[in-house]
């Protein structure tokens, strides 16, 4: 009982030090509310646009992906004719290795009934000049199955123009990249003339229209039904090049992969791999919003301390009186302490409240994208990690600020102080 005796009682008196200095108060107190402040708006629009960024790469990359790929022979006939000598050729050529996988439809067929698989689509990766006219532009053909593809990357959201399913009915027809549409001046209806690598030439009627916002994605590919491209080709209805797999976890893709490749003998990939530079450009934007914010709340903290600080000079003799009427040092400690941590959780919680308004004011402005159909408005991420951690490191750093003042004042000899 004694004991909160006397921390009321220092409150009391932290109080009554805090109103006869409020302009000072409410300086510091406004310090911690713009640190916070600008914290929880920096973190929430910067979080939430590297959200909307990775949802708009990752709905483009599958988890998994199998194939093959074209590598360089390992050895050359000299080096298993002159097993003794070392060897020395130039230039070597690739290995002639074939892109189509294996099995591959039987491999769909089994990793359909995998516990861990969402959705999984086999499809046909071909490159190809779009020609129209005397104009030419090289980019990729994928050929589909539309519905097992749109379960795996949410291909319909993502038109703007014509249909997909006439993919399925409409022979030599494809679903083109806006990008790609625009370069050629093509739209829903157009025909143009499709060349493949071996030179054979086909005209395809233009369906349908999509944008993905992966300017990469939407200038060079186009989508045409499975068995269209494999005509293209001139390959068998088995021939798929390209096995794309969507996990119920995603953190799995990689020991998944590695599982598959070992399996089945393809070369492999994860959505890390695929996406890493998005993944490294999201580590250093953290590091950036969080160093500018913690310089914020030290500056602030560094003001709480100057103000304390102040305050024990000016309040020297008040110090000395009270520990020559029986406060411990404990108690003087206890009236700075409140000061400070009054001053952080005010300040925290104004930070926290007018963070949040900040952010929803950003969320609802109206924002038009070309390139990003799917963006109507400024992302923001309202995640209450950022609110807790902005309010515990506010009140870290407030209490830190205050100890050392706090420490100072207890130290304070009545007897020399009294004396003059």
């Amino acid at each position: 009982m004694k004991v909160f005796t006397n921390m009321q009682l220092a409150a009391s008196i932290a109080f009554t030090h805090m109103r006869t200095r409020l302009k000072q108060t409410v300086v510091a107190t406004a310090g911690v509310a713009f640190g916070i402040t600008v914290f929880v708006f920096m973190v929430s629009f910067i979080k939430g646009s590297n959200e909307f960024i990775r949802n708009i790469a990752f709905e483009q990359s599958p988890h998994l992906r199998l194939y093959n790929e074209v590598q360089a022979t390992p050895g050359t006939i000299l080096d298993k004719v002159q097993t003794q000598a070392v060897n020395i050729v130039d230039h070597v050529e690739p290995k002639d290795v074939l892109l189509s996988l294996k099995d591959g439809k039987q491999i769909v067929q089994t990793l359909q009934h995998d516990h861990r698989v969402s959705a999984v689509s086999g499809s046909v990766n071909a490159q190809v000049f779009y020609r129209l006219g005397s104009s030419a532009i090289n980019g990729i053909v994928n050929g589909i199955d539309f519905e097992a593809e749109n379960s795996l990357f949410n291909l319909q959201a993502k038109l703007i123009d014509g249909s997909f399913q006439e993919l399925s009915t409409m022979p030599n027809s494809l679903v083109m990249g806006a990008g790609l549409a625009k370069r050629l001046n093509l739209k829903t209806g157009d025909r143009l003339t499709l060349t493949t690598e071996k030179g054979n030439t086909f005209y395809v009627t233009v369906v349908g229209i999509f944008k993905t916002g992966m300017t990469d994605i939407d200038k060079q590919q186009s989508y045409a039904g499975l068995n269209t491209v494999q005509r293209f080709l001139g390959v068998p209805a088995a021939y798929i090049t390209d096995i794309k797999v969507k996990l119920h976890d995603m953190e799995l893709a990689p020991a998944f992969s590695k599982e598959l490749q070992a399996k089945y003998g393809f070369h492999g990939s994860d959505w890390k791999q695929d996406n890493s530079t998005i993944l490294e450009g999201d580590v250093i934007r953290n590091m950036i919003v969080y160093g500018v914010a913690v310089t914020i709340l030290l500056v602030a903290g560094f003001g709480i301390f100057n103000i304390l600080t102040m305050m024990i000079y000016e309040k020297m003799k008040d110090i000395a009186i009270l520990k020559a009427m029986g406060f411990s040092d404990a108690d003087i400690r206890w009236i700075f302490l409140v000061q400070a941590l009054t001053i952080g959780v005010t300040g925290a919680l104004l930070g926290l409240l007018f963070g949040f308004l900040c952010s929803y004011g950003i969320s609802k402005m109206p924002y038009k994208s070309d390139v990003m159909i799917t963006l109507d408005h400024l992302p923001v991420s309202f995640a209450p990690v950022y609110y807790i951690t902005g309010f515990t490191f506010g009140i870290i750093t407030t209490a830190l600020a205050g100890y050392l003042p706090s420490r100072k004042a207890s130290r304070v000899d009545p007897i020399t102080i009294l004396r003059g």
